[in-house]
């Protein structure tokens, strides 16, 4: 019961730091800010994670542990007779983790704006990989005829950028178009949205 009630603790803290770092960045989020919204003491920070840089290294990698956990249940081409119908489950389930967690995204951007040790770290442990595993789904897309003859890393960032945005500037969008990003109906119209768009 006690390792179980220290995972969660340990949990709670991870999903509070990823909401602090993926708003504040870095240098602007302090951990008694996220003591705080984790609702523990801020001493439990100390006693998880010892400091700042370990709490966001073990928060990155709980986020991408996530998005890999999620993405090991992803639809199977042999399930499907119809290949467009594949491609298009394969975006869904891609548009619907980006709508549930934005916050992944939006860490993403924070460090991407700035080459430091913390973001050639990101990159070499996890974003290359999920990187390369988009190349090969774009990539079949491609061989497949249901996307253009184009660049691929370009492809790519223009599918994750589609498929991303959206919810990233939840706010934006908003403040401009007077849509809740994270509202069911805004949610399926852009990823209905989205499939027509790329898939031909």
């Amino acid at each position: 019961m006690r390792a179980r009630q220290k995972e969660a603790t340990k949990a709670n803290i991870l999903e509070a730091a990823l909401h602090e770092f993926s708003t504040h960045g870095f240098e602007g989020t302090s951990t008694r800010a996220i003591a705080d919204l984790a609702g523990v003491h801020h001493a439990l920070i100390k006693y998880h994670f010892q400091n700042k840089e370990t709490l966001w290294r073990e928060a990155v990698t709980f986020l991408f542990e996530r998005q890999l956990g999620e993405i090991a249940h992803s639809p199977k081409l042999e399930d499907y007779e119809d290949k467009k119908d594949y491609a298009r489950d394969m975006l869904r389930q891609r548009v619907h983790y980006w709508a549930q967690h934005p916050e992944h995204a939006r860490l993403m951007v924070q460090e991407s704006c700035r080459d430091t040790e913390r973001f050639r770290w990101m990159v070499d442990t996890f974003i290359v990989r999920t990187s390369r595993s988009s190349g090969a789904f774009v990539q079949w897309l491609q061989d497949e005829g249901l996307v253009p003859p184009a660049s691929l890393p370009a492809l790519v960032y223009i599918l994750v950028g589609g498929a991303q945005l959206f919810y990233t500037l939840a706010p934006e969008v908003q403040r401009v178009w007077g849509v809740d990003p994270t509202n069911k109906a805004a949610i399926d119209a852009h990823i209905d949205a989205l499939v027509r768009l790329v898939i031909r």
